[in-house]
């Protein structure tokens, strides 16, 4: 009798105070890690319990968002290159407009020579401005970003296609308006192979070229079967401008930074022209109307990329409000209560150093004790 009540009291009871006691370790063990991280409830997926189905979608979609957000961080940033690159451009059409009107009266060989060669220093400016790139990319160059728009900046003004340019002036000696002129010499931009990348301008016409060009426009992916285009490509235009017959509206190449080009070219060949040279004064007034012309259409790619970038920060923001919603469902599945937490952990202390004193306990105690 008393061995059979011995052997109950010092092993079937140290049993289950050992299995009590593991417990209470292994849920102390629980706590102080949900403690230090936090209140999140487990270490590992399995320990989250049913909740880990609703961890296991939540956390792919935030790492979707977040890509998402990265994207537009991206685009912005090149945006705004964009938009600092697209000001000097307009800076450039502006000068040329006002040195023309400069010269529009009675003028010297002397003043208009100025003006050409400020206009050729203008169109390496306005090359150079062209491959203005955002650390990772050329801006003007559309999808194929590492491919610099402007093949050679340096030989833009001294190239084949700005000498032939600047020459179609010769013809006002004979007579030719300077309709014809300009009719000419937006022929040659659009024939031209040298100055663009092949990946952004054709030579075959205008047409092809703008539809070319009009087709690199980057885009990035900013939602579920959402992406948004951005930015401006170099030799991109409106195909209902291009015109090289009709003398009712300009003439042009249906690019605007072609055509500012184009003149740069015209007004860097008036060297050696005055007021008294044939056609001058038709010259001047054609010249001038055509870059006040492109000024405004280089102005509205202004106003767009800044609507594209008004866009881009309303689906950032929406972005932002998802990323916050789908996070605190994800706190939601993980985590717990950390004040519950504590008070759960205060009180498997309590029960530890209960269970802990009963065992030290049971050592003396005898058969009177447990009857």
């Amino acid at each position: 009798m008393s061995t059979s009540i011995g052997q109950y009291g010092a092993s079937a009871a140290n049993l289950v105070l050992s299995a009590a006691v593991q417990e209470l370790t292994n849920a102390q063990t629980t706590l102080a890690w949900q403690t230090s991280s936090n209140g999140i409830t487990a270490e590992t997926f399995a320990g989250l319990g049913s909740s880990r189905t609703n961890v296991f979608e939540l956390t792919p979609k935030i790492t979707q968002v977040n890509a998402w957000q990265s994207n537009i961080t991206s685009a912005q940033n090149s945006l705004t290159v964009t938009a600092s690159a697209l000001k000097q451009i307009v800076s450039l059409a502006q000068s040329m407009a006002t040195n023309l009107l400069s010269i529009g009266g009675s003028s010297s060989t002397s003043a208009v020579n100025t003006v050409a060669t400020e206009a050729a220093s203008s169109l390496g400016q306005l090359a150079t401005v062209l491959n203005t790139s955002n650390g990772t990319g050329y801006v003007f160059a559309g999808q194929s970003s590492t491919e610099a728009p402007v093949a050679n900046p340096s030989s833009v003004t001294s190239g084949t296609t700005s000498t032939q340019i600047a020459d179609t002036l010769s013809s006002l000696t004979s007579g030719a308006s300077m309709v014809s002129v300009l009719q000419q010499a937006t022929v040659l931009m659009n024939g031209d192979s040298s100055i663009f990348s092949s990946t952004i301008s054709s030579p075959t016409s205008a047409a092809d070229s703008l539809a070319l060009a009009n087709s690199q426009q980057t885009s990035t992916i900013t939602g579920d079967s959402t992406a948004s285009h951005y930015g401006i490509v170099a030799t991109q235009g409106n195909p209902a401008d291009a015109n090289t017959t009709s003398t009712s509206s300009p003439i042009s190449t249906g690019s605007p930074i072609k055509d500012l080009m184009r003149d740069m070219m015209l007004v860097s060949g008036m060297q050696g022209m005055s007021s008294t040279s044939p056609g001058y004064s038709d010259m001047i007034t054609q010249l001038h109307t055509s870059l006040v012309n492109t000024t405004n259409q280089l102005i509205s790619m202004e106003t767009a990329v800044g609507a594209q970038q008004n866009a881009l920060s309303a689906r950032s923001t929406l972005l932002t409000n998802t990323a916050t919603a789908l996070q605190t469902q994800l706190d939601n599945a993980r985590t717990t209560d950390i004040g519950m937490v504590a008070i759960q952990s205060a009180n498997v202390q309590t029960s530890l150093k209960a269970s802990f004193m009963l065992i030290a306990n049971m050592k003396d105690m005898s058969l009177a004790n447990y009857l």
